[in-house]
């Protein structure tokens, strides 16, 4: 069955959009995310010729059976990219994409709104966009804690419809094929630390490409309950401050700015160390954002000395009390 979408006029090109998806050992979410691709509608533009690449990180091949047994109305390409990591995944992914008009990234705990595609695709072709970003709505284990449900500390970042923005999540983006010539791909050197995705933003942006966001694309993320707590948070926080110092500093080695980070990490630490005693009269919520405020400003202080937090080295490591043991200093 194909999807719904607006006849093609005569004549009208074919437009090529590949969906890119990394995946590692989330069969389950690896099917639900597939599924919810094989729904897909088009209504604002019309239907484009698309091509979903799978790459398995796993060399044991776990996400074989869950692509086979996929049912979907366009071709499904498997492959399996042995060289561990993040990095590594999606440059595989690009490679495999192959001659495309466009790339769209999807994470593999992610599923789409029927409408993503064709909002992401609506955006660019409205705004002339080179990238166009898309919210991530989280959807949490019914088990989560409803004070991390009511809260804000997951929630997506809400822009309106053709505006402008300077970072997203590889999560939910469409890519023009031609960017991946003038910034190049992924960062090898943000393969086991994350944020990969953020330095690509930031050279896109350099570049000068138009980044476009779509508020209707809506992708929606599963949030584990082993992520629905208080210590995943504050790693979290930790490690996005962490690889932030690492990518500017990548970008751009004048002392100045290097100053200008310092300063930066140093004001994070102070205005949520200040917030901490109020917040405790505020709820589990408010604290939670005032500490995870501190250990973001942490996080850029231990980039700035020379400290690559490898979050992705010893994977389903919890605790934020391991921070130091997992931090290994990396030469800049």
């Amino acid at each position: 069955m194909r999807p719904r979408s607006r006849p093609r006029s005569v004549g009208e090109r074919f437009m090529r959009v590949a969906i890119c998806i990394a995946t590692y050992k989330r069969t389950a979410l690896l099917r639900d995310l597939l599924a919810g691709i094989s729904h897909l509608t088009f209504r604002r533009v019309t239907a484009p010729e698309i091509e979903i690449v799978v790459v398995d990180n796993d060399p044991a091949k776990t996400a074989e059976p869950v692509c086979a047994a996929s049912d979907l109305p366009w071709l499904l390409r498997y492959v399996v990219e042995e060289n561990r990591g993040i990095v590594h995944a999606r440059n595989r992914a690009v490679c495999e994409a192959g001659v495309v008009d466009f790339i769209a990234f999807i994470d593999d705990d992610e599923v789409p709104s029927p409408q993503w595609l064709d909002e992401l695709l609506s955006t660019q072709q409205r705004f002339r966009a080179d990238v166009v970003g898309g919210p991530r709505v989280p959807t949490f284990d019914p088990n989560a804690p409803e004070w991390i449900k009511a809260s804000s500390l997951f929630g997506p970042q809400m822009l309106s419809t053709g505006n402008r923005f300077e970072l997203c999540s590889t999560g939910n983006a469409l890519v023009r094929s031609e960017v991946f010539a003038g910034a190049r791909g992924f960062d090898q050197r943000f393969n086991l630390s994350g944020g990969e995705d953020t330095h690509f933003w930031l050279r896109v942006r350099r570049t000068g490409y138009s980044m476009i966001w779509s508020e209707e694309a809506i992708a929606y993320e599963t949030v584990p309950q082993e992520r629905a707590n208080l210590a995943w948070i504050l790693r979290r926080g930790y490690q996005c401050g962490n690889c932030w110092s690492w990518c500017e500093s990548t970008l751009d080695h004048r002392l100045r700015a290097r100053a200008m980070r310092l300063v930066k990490a140093a004001a994070h630490m102070v205005v949520g160390a200040a917030a901490v005693l109020p917040c405790l009269f505020m709820g589990k919520a408010a604290l939670a954002h005032a500490l995870r405020r501190v250990c973001l400003g942490l996080g850029m202080l231990t980039g700035l000395a020379g400290h690559k937090f490898l979050a992705y080295q010893n994977a389903g490591t919890p605790a934020i009390s391991r921070i130091s043991k997992m931090a290994e200093p990396t030469k800049a």
